[in-house]
């Protein structure tokens, strides 16, 4: 699953649990090295009944969380748990990484702190943007148990947290700018974990035949949103997109993606039926931010494309922005293939390994 989709499975699992008035703890990695599971960031969580979501690797990862998580529940206040993979724990539980984690075990009361900041974090996943968690916590001088005590949680739109020491802010802000994944800054005791989220981005899907419905229900199932349109609403029916998140009947594609505005999170997906309409998606599609814009066809089609746009004043530079053909070059044929080599393009777009 896709990083913001496990995160809100997390999130709502918190806000439910302290909202009834019941602690959590939350595990989260701040530290991986050599072949790992999981690596800093990944999360799971712990109720007192025992219910998880998330994870943070399996094997004897997850099973030391689970082990150590009464007495964090207990004594009311988290810790740092170190894990050894390169020897007798691997060899124990049949698995052959080779690496160490410390992983955060984050005491989560259910005051009323901690269920406004969960539930904003809940309100920004929803809504499906982007933003940057930041956990600023202090390891104490507890050989015994490593104890920790948590400084500041904070989301990212206010800056970041005062908490925050001047030798480690000037790095902060810049991970917070451009990071694509999480990270963990050191200052004597302190650490500071900064956790980029992204956005449940949407998937736009211009066409409702046989290569957007397969689109869509792939997309659904590695955690984006789905909004598929047409001019003819017979094909838009509930039947045929099942997993869809919205279904926009339009008049024609002339103004199609008029108030959706597309932004950095979003993917345009033109699977129209014909090449008119295909250029007439793009068009509008180069006016906006979205960060993907694919468009199905042959390199003959495409090229015939970008021929007119550039004589009707679109650059060089915007039409490096479109994917066409769309999709990783696997050979497809039948739009279930189709859709699985498009999909395969947006996840990795999505984590930033763009196949351009």
């Amino acid at each position: 699953k896709a990083k913001g989709k496990i995160m809100r499975e997390i999130t709502d699992l918190i806000s439910r649990e302290i909202g009834s008035g019941s602690p959590v703890v939350c595990a989260v990695i701040v530290s991986s090295t050599g072949s790992t599971p999981r690596r800093t960031g990944s999360r799971m969580v712990i109720c007192s009944d025992g219910t998880c979501a998330g994870s943070v690797g399996g094997g004897p990862a997850e099973a030391m969380v689970q082990k150590t998580a009464p007495g964090v529940f207990q004594k009311g206040a988290g810790r740092i748990l170190r894990l050894d993979l390169t020897g007798g724990q691997a060899a124990d539980a049949g698995m052959i990484c080779g690496g160490r984690m410390e992983i955060l075990l984050d005491y989560i009361a259910p005051d009323e702190k901690n269920r406004e900041f969960w539930d904003r974090v809940g309100r920004k996943l929803v809504a499906g943007k982007s933003f940057r968690l930041i956990t600023v916590f202090e390891q104490l001088q507890d050989p015994e148990d490593s104890g920790l005590r948590i400084l500041a949680r904070q989301t990212d739109e206010n800056g970041l947290p005062a908490e925050i020491p001047a030798p480690l802010r000037s790095g902060a802000a810049e991970i917070t700018a451009r990071a694509r994944k999480a990270c963990v800054l050191e200052h004597k005791d302190l650490r500071v974990l900064i956790e980029p989220l992204p956005g449940l981005g949407r998937v736009i899907i211009a066409g409702a035949g046989h290569v957007g419905a397969a689109v869509a229900f792939l997309a659904a199932q590695v955690g984006f949103r789905t909004l598929v349109m047409d001019d003819r609403g017979d094909f838009l029916s509930s039947d045929s997109f099942p997993a869809a998140d919205q279904l926009l009947h339009i008049s024609d594609f002339s103004s199609c993606l008029s108030g959706l505005d597309p932004g950095q999170d979003d993917h345009v997906v033109i699977v129209t039926r014909g090449h008119l309409h295909d250029k007439t998606v793009l068009v509008q599609a180069l006016q906006t931010p979205a960060g993907y814009i694919g468009m199905m066809g042959s390199r003959s089609k495409r090229d015939s494309i970008f021929r007119d746009l550039l004589e009707n004043g679109f650059s060089e530079h915007d039409l490096r922005r479109v994917h066409s053909p769309i999709g990783l070059d696997i050979g497809a044929q039948t739009p279930e293939e189709l859709a699985v080599s498009i999909i395969a393009e947006l996840i990795g777009h999505r984590s930033g390994r763009s196949s351009r």
